[in-house]
């Protein structure tokens, strides 16, 4: 049996699923905001340029970035989520995120969104998320000390590296990456696959930073030194 990690799992996983929303559902639309907003607390967006989506998926990040950043490309280790990603498809390419093939200092801002417990070596990943960025390193990742996103990690196979993703562990990949943290918090509280779409003007009344417990999600943006 294949180990929930090794990439040949995950990519036979991918290469089958989807998320269960289109990038423009409501509530991923909510989801997506939200995190891009907290983003923006810390940087000036306007003067990033270029940025690259590892792990791009089907399009949850790709599809906003692209409206306020002039160049945004991405890669994903299965083809049949880059055929649901709406970026061109000359702007995506299949990739391993531990190899990145891009050169390095090639974009202003690399980002990965939810991807990192999909890969086997994560700190191989960061590392190569930092030699290619110019500037910025953006990682959202779950967070396991929320009772549902460590239960959802316990049950789902191709989600059982959620069960190492603590704001400790992150930080330090971060850190052994040579990069400088500029913020690190536990934010949002909906899952955007999974959240009523009915509850969208609730969730809009409720902080994005969260605590320890209700944070679905561990936020970083550090900088290149």
């Amino acid at each position: 049996m294949k180990k929930a990690l090794d990439k040949s799992f995950q990519k036979d996983y991918w290469e089958h699923n989807a998320n269960a929303r289109d990038y423009k559902h409501p509530v991923v639309d909510f989801f997506v905001k939200q995190r891009i907003d907290w983003v923006k607390k810390y940087i000036d967006l306007s003067k990033v340029k270029s940025a690259y989506d590892v792990g791009c998926g089907d399009g949850f990040a790709t599809y906003y970035f692209d409206k306020i950043i002039p160049k945004v490309e991405g890669g994903d280790i299965a083809e049949y989520m880059l055929d649901k990603n709406p970026l061109p498809r000359n702007k995506l390419q299949v990739i391993d995120a531990e190899d990145l093939p891009l050169k390095n200092r090639s974009y202003d801002l690399v980002y990965t969104w939810e991807v990192l417990h999909h890969v086997p070596n994560p700190q191989k990943a960061v590392n190569e998320m930092a030699r290619v960025s110019k500037k910025y390193v953006l990682i959202f990742e779950p967070n396991r000390n929320n009772p549902l996103q460590f239960m959802f990690g316990l049950l789902n196979k191709q989600e059982r590296g959620t069960l190492r993703s603590t704001r400790k562990y992150l930080r330090k990949l971060c850190l052994n990456a040579g990069l400088e943290i500029i913020a690190c918090q536990y934010v949002g509280k909906i899952p955007p696959n999974k959240t009523p779409e009915g509850l969208v003007p609730l969730m809009k009344k409720l902080p994005f930073k969260s605590t320890i417990f209700t944070g679905i999600s561990v936020a970083i943006l550090a900088e290149v030194k």
